[in-house]
């Protein structure tokens, strides 16, 4: 194979020289498939000898109108790593001398058929990010001062893919579903002193929080919305980043990561929550295996050379092992804490236990003391001072006997006897006691720092139980004010009652002590209420046929939405059908033309000039075909868009 790969190469150095062009006939591009070649043959070469001298350099394909030796290259990060976003891309160019020549380069992202410039950046090299996985990267060079007649090099390499480590790394913490990261903020470009923030990216929201302040004092927090939250990542700094939050000035913040990857994997997760709050599942899976540049178009298959099984099984299971042994570790050190809890809870206990004796035993001691009034304290003092007194005199004497043994010792021995090599020994070892009581003193005096750190600790969690309290305190009294109100008003209602039933009680005497009626105003009496209970009847009547009518219309207004939707499902298949037979058409429109133009070349080849008549009178048929089929489609567009602007009207 690699043979085969090399006499192609031959063949198209052999094309070229031919044409004298990178650009055969029929806009074939020699350049491209020769570094296409040449990539493939430089692959198999590596794996066939083994190597691994160094990380592998992917080289872009270049194209263009230049008079200078140009090529772009990617550097990956580690040994044998793939074209990632965590390597640079580097351009160079060198004339016919060897000479380096110094570039300006434009840098642009290929979605599709789309080239977007990436801004603010013109060097030579370029650091790969988050927002380049998936996409090609165009590098549009020129050379700088008065070489720019040499012409434009143009460059393109990718797709890139995310690292395996970074993958990993995000695909533990989405189905973990939050996570933290430590940032630095700057208010601006100069600021000297930085905030330490805390970015924690939850499936719901993003919220920058800071670590030392009170809970809910310092919290700037934003659900996903259509537009925000969103990271824009710096093209030229590997560890700057902005996030806003929302379209308004004091949520908007300008990062520095701890690092690299802390700032892809920032960008990668709050993209993937985002994404799955506002892309559904099925447009997901409707568009797998299928190239977003070319909506509309049909599904591609997948061949089974490219679907490795077993290869996809022992990753599979690779991952299972990955996991099972972090989920092993998670539980060994969970273990492991729960026994150091349990034994500094025992330690707590027997330190609670100590102190309460020793407050006990002083309480007991000065309990005598405070019978006897001052004057026993101070004899107890005077006492407690004598003792002191004779107990340091004796050591005093202890240690003047010793020095003036020493000293005779030092005056009776040889210098350089055995004597004097275990005084050196000894004071040696003296040495390294004192270095240990040092070490020992210095330990205690980071136990007294981390003390004092749990101090101040317990102090901010008194300051924040305290504001809690504070709060519901304040709380407690906006419901007493409350309540105060609702008895007010249970008041007014008491008293409005009260004065309503006096005045039914009022009325109610009235026409108690009131004359009876006469015959005649009762029988008026008696048809104004047939008068009213045939007029509420009429009333029923037609609410009835209002309701019958509201839901005629509303079951005819379904059944038009519903033809609606119908048409407007038909005429989308047809537009996409529409589509579809105008790519058919260009392909064989220029599978035609090359054809007509192999046929017509008086220099090609000669079995060329012998070309099949059949599959030439095939391909018409078939263009014919199509053509008519295209005309079919068109009428019906028409016809569907006549009863859009129907229904519409209607």
């Amino acid at each position: 194979l690699v043979l085969h790969l090399v006499l192609a190469l031959r063949a198209m150095e052999t094309l070229r020289s031919l044409f004298g062009h990178a650009s055969g006939p029929n806009g074939v591009d020699f350049e491209a498939i020769g570094e296409t070649l040449r990539d493939q043959a430089n692959q198999l070469l590596g794996k066939a000898s083994g190597s691994t001298d160094g990380p592998v350099q992917r080289r872009g394909r270049v194209s263009g109108d230049f008079q200078f030796q140009f090529s772009l290259h990617f550097e990956p990060r580690s040994e044998h790593g793939g074209l990632c976003q965590t390597g640079v891309l580097v351009a160079s160019a060198s004339g016919s001398d060897g000479r380096q020549i110094p570039l300006t380069c434009r840098w642009k992202r290929r979605i599709g058929a789309h080239l977007i410039e990436i801004p603010g950046i013109h060097s030579t090299m370029y650091h790969a990010s988050a927002d380049d996985i998936g996409m090609h990267i165009v590098c549009q060079a020129e050379p700088e001062g008065h070489s720019r007649s040499l012409g434009t090099a143009h460059a393109i390499i990718g797709p890139f893919e995310l690292d395996p480590i970074t993958r990993m790394s995000l695909e533990n913490i989405v189905s973990s579903g939050a996570s933290r990261f430590p940032v630095r903020h700057y208010r601006d470009q100069n600021d000297p002193h930085p905030r330490d923030l805390q970015i924690h990216v939850t499936q719901d929201h993003v919220k920058v929080v800071h670590p030392g302040a009170e809970r809910g004092s310092s919290e700037v927090s934003a659900p996903y919305s259509a537009d925000y939250p969103k990271v824009v990542i710096h093209p030229m700094d590997t560890c700057k980043f902005r996030l806003e939050l929302s379209d308004e000035q004091d949520k908007v913040f300008h990062f520095v990561a701890l690092s690299r990857t802390s700032r892809d994997l920032i960008a990668l997760l709050v993209r993937t929550f985002h994404a799955r709050q506002y892309v559904a599942t099925s447009f997901i899976l409707s568009r797998l295996f299928q190239n977003p540049a070319t909506p509309g178009a049909p599904l591609t298959s997948v061949r089974n050379q490219d679907l490795d099984i077993q290869r996809l099984c022992d990753r599979l299971g690779k991952e299972l092992d990955r996991t099972v042994g972090q989920l092993e570790s998670v539980e060994r050190v969970v273990r492991n804490a729960n026994n150091e809890k349990r034994e500094l809870q025992a330690q707590l206990s027997e330190t609670i236990g100590s102190y309460t004796e020793a407050i006990e035993k002083l309480h007991q001691q000065l309990t005598p003391a405070a019978k006897g009034g001052p004057a026993a304290a101070l004899q107890l003092q005077i006492h407690d001072g004598r003792a002191l007194n004779s107990r340091l005199q004796l050591e005093a004497q202890e240690t003047r006997s010793r020095l003036e043994e020493e000293k005779q010792r030092s005056q009776g021995d040889d210098m350089d006897g055995p004597a004097a090599q275990k005084r050196a020994r000894a004071i040696e070892t003296f040495k390294t006691e004192i270095s240990q009581l040092r070490a020992q003193i210095s330990a205690l005096a980071g136990d007294a720092q981390l003390h004092s750190q749990r101090d101040m600790t317990r102090a901010d969690e008194l300051r924040r139980l305290r504001g809690d309290v504070e709060s519901l305190h304040r709380e407690k009294q906006s419901l007493e004010h409350c309540s105060s109100q609702g008895e007010k008003e249970k008041a007014d209602l008491v008293e409005n009652f009260l004065y309503v039933k006096g005045c039914l009680d009022k009325m109610q005497m009235a026409a108690i002590e009131s004359p009876a009626a006469s015959p005649e105003h009762e029988r008026q009496v008696s048809q104004l209420r047939a008068g009213y209970s045939q007029v509420v009847d009429e009333r029923n009547r037609l609410m009835v046929r209002v309701e019958a009518m509201d839901k005629d219309r509303e079951k005819q207004k379904q059944q038009r939405e519903s033809a609606l939707d119908r048409v407007m499902q038909s005429n989308a298949r047809l537009l996409e059908e529409r589509d579809r037979l105008e790519k058919e058409k260009t392909r064989v429109s220029k599978l035609y033309q090359q054809t007509m133009a192999a046929l017509g070349n008086p220099d090609g080849d000669r079995s060329a000039e012998g070309c099949d008549q059949a599959s030439l009178d095939a391909l018409r048929a078939e263009l014919s075909k199509k053509k008519e089929i295209l005309g079919k489609r068109e009428q019906e567009g028409e016809s569907l868009r006549a009863r859009l602007r129907k229904l519409a009207m209607v």
